[in-house]
């Protein structure tokens, strides 16, 4: 089974499901698998995935994050693409309706993923930003350039068309990254879709996040306890 991807706070998206496993000309605008190249956790639905830890037997060392495996409801599967983040450290339910790479910082790198089943190429993909709160401004920034504003979209940034055609395991995936420099807001939330039909809306599936925190500003506690205390800030 393959990762449905999904971000809650992009109202632009529709709420239907997007698969990986199709194949792209099938669909309207695919998201793109994104997360960071920092120390992060990943915050997970309780309806589609719960963890293991050592003596369970599906546990499996090899994908253990801070003592867990995350595993798929319903199916017992461990999602690859979740996996795909080089500094995951753990996972924890979230308690808000938020899922996805939790992270501390104004600055940090992130990694546009094209996963895929296939050999494919994504066109025109869009990086969108999501303030927290929502009615905040932030000033954003992508490799040093402003973002741009769309009245139905949001804050975006176009990064341009990936490849993707390189094997992994039974899949194919190539990466782009892309410098993130923030301020202003308590948090931002950054997402990414193939605009296939260069009409600057979402109307594929739910997208990955990644998630990141001024530390400067406050926020719910149960929200941020593990990502702290890698920090030393508990």
């Amino acid at each position: 089974m393959h990762p449905i991807l999904r971000v809650r706070n992009a109202s632009v998206c529709l709420a239907s499901i997007l698969i990986l496993g199709f194949a792209p000309a099938l669909l309207a605008d695919p998201c793109l698998v994104v997360y960071p190249d920092e120390v992060c956790t990943y915050h997970y639905d309780t309806s589609e995935y719960y963890t293991v830890t050592v003596g369970h037997p599906l546990y499996d060392p090899m994908y253990d994050r801070g003592g867990e495996v995350l595993l798929e409801v319903g199916t017992d599967e461990i999602d690859l693409t979740i996996y795909q983040a080089p500094n995951l450290v753990g996972f924890e339910p979230s308690t808000d309706g938020q899922e996805g790479y939790f992270l501390i910082g104004n600055d940090f790198t992130l990694i546009v993923d094209g996963w895929s089943n296939n050999p494919t190429t994504y066109v025109n993909i869009l990086l969108v930003f999501v303030a927290d709160p929502s009615s905040c401004t932030p000033i954003v920034t992508v490799d040093g350039n402003p973002i741009y504003s769309d009245p139905g979209l949001g804050l975006y940034y176009p990064i341009g068309d990936l490849v993707v055609n390189t094997p992994v395991g039974s899949h194919y995936s190539d990466t782009v990254t892309h410098s993130i420099h923030w301020e202003l807001c308590a948090g931002v939330r950054v997402w990414a879709f193939a605009d296939e039909d260069y009409d600057r809306h979402c109307d594929g599936g739910e997208c990955f996040t990644a998630f990141s925190h001024d530390l400067t500003i406050p926020t719910k506690k149960a929200t941020w306890s593990s990502i702290k205390a890698m920090y030393g800030t508990e």
